[in-house]
């Protein structure tokens, strides 16, 4: 089976005709099952290296080296030690595999193939899907999308914040899926905040358009806005913003422009997975303005908030837990 086919299947540019030809060798033998597997493994792991966008260029060299020499990536080759350790420290899963397995039977019908990425804390991964549409994952986001785009959609599941550089393709529309609100775009450039665990959701658009769904209302984004809604207080406002200033993450900064201290303290719960509780009222009332680098701990972030707003805190790092309390004089 030659290498361009493999290429092909899992960036999504495959034809019918190879599609078939590719599952009915995969059919013929466990051992083209097991290759076939590993080869999706491999792939995944190319789509987190540095520059994920051509991850075909590595996969074609490891793939020839694989064919040559018969041995295992992930157990035989001290050369490609990367692999391994990457998928061990990325703290990124992908399901693909595992829904080969249980969907094989039905793959000659319309079962589609899903990948499912979680990302780590102080982390982001950048992904180049089916479509060639780019997308960036913030900290703690987990992003569902299927291995081969339906013809007539592009629907994409998101619970965390992305953002997305949309292919344009007016006859095939692309959705992004979260807990409350559908995203839907043809060709633009959009970041959406929706964490399943927050009150909050948010869709800045950069560039082009779209249209936020819920179940019985849609509304249109502009360039340079922002659609905010609170599902506490069911306040939904459409605000004019800069949006760099919600974009700065995809290149490892959390910037954060004159915000109330609660909403930073949200935002930064999420990103680190930290339960962050403020027993101190005076603090709801200070808007901060800053820029940390994504690496930072959560600690070193609160040691330079509190410069600013006398407060104190306590951190559990065991249960990921931080109480802000007020300084007793």
């Amino acid at each position: 089976m030659e290498e361009e086919i493999f290429i092909r299947y899992f960036n999504g540019s495959i034809s019918s005709r190879e599609e078939i030809e590719l599952l009915d060798w995969t059919d013929a033998a466990d051992e083209n099952r097991q290759l076939f597997l590993e080869y999706r493994k491999i792939w995944d792991a190319c789509l987190l290296r540095t520059d994920p966008e051509e991850p075909a260029i590595g996969f074609a060299q490891l793939l020839r080296n694989h064919l040559k020499t018969g041995k295992n990536f992930f157990h035989s080759s001290k050369r490609y030690f990367w692999l391994r350790e990457m998928l061990k420290i990325a703290a990124v899963f992908f399901i693909a595999a595992g829904c080969m397995w249980l969907f094989y039977p039905y793959l000659h019908k319309t079962v589609p193939l899903y990948n499912r990425i979680e990302v780590p804390s102080g982390q982001r991964v950048k992904l180049t899907l089916p479509d060639g549409s780019l997308v960036w994952l913030n900290a703690q986001s987990k992003f569902t999308y299927p291995a081969v785009f339906d013809r007539k959609k592009r629907n994409v599941i998101l619970d965390g914040e992305g953002l997305f550089e949309i292919a344009h393709n007016p006859k095939q529309p692309f959705k992004v899926e979260t807990p409350g609100y559908t995203v839907e775009a043809t060709g633009t450039q959009f970041d959406v905040y929706a964490y399943g665990n927050s009150s909050s959701f948010e869709t800045t658009l950069i560039e082009g358009s779209v249209i936020v769904l819920d179940s019985i209302r849609h509304f249109s984004v502009n360039p340079g806005q922002q659609l905010f809604f609170n599902q506490i207080s069911q306040r939904m406002e459409l605000r004019k913003v800069n949006p760099d200033d919600y974009i700065s993450w995809k290149d490892g900064y959390y910037f954060f422009n004159d915000i109330r201290f609660d909403e930073m303290a949200k935002r930064l719960g999420h990103y680190y997975n930290t339960q962050i509780s403020i027993n101190d009222p005076d603090v709801l009332t200070y808007r901060g303005t800053g820029k940390f680098r994504q690496w930072e701990s959560i600690t070193q972030i609160m040691d330079v908030v509190k410069s600013d707003m006398p407060f104190k805190y306590r951190y559990n790092k065991d249960t990921n837990e931080l109480v802000i309390e007020k300084i007793k004089k």
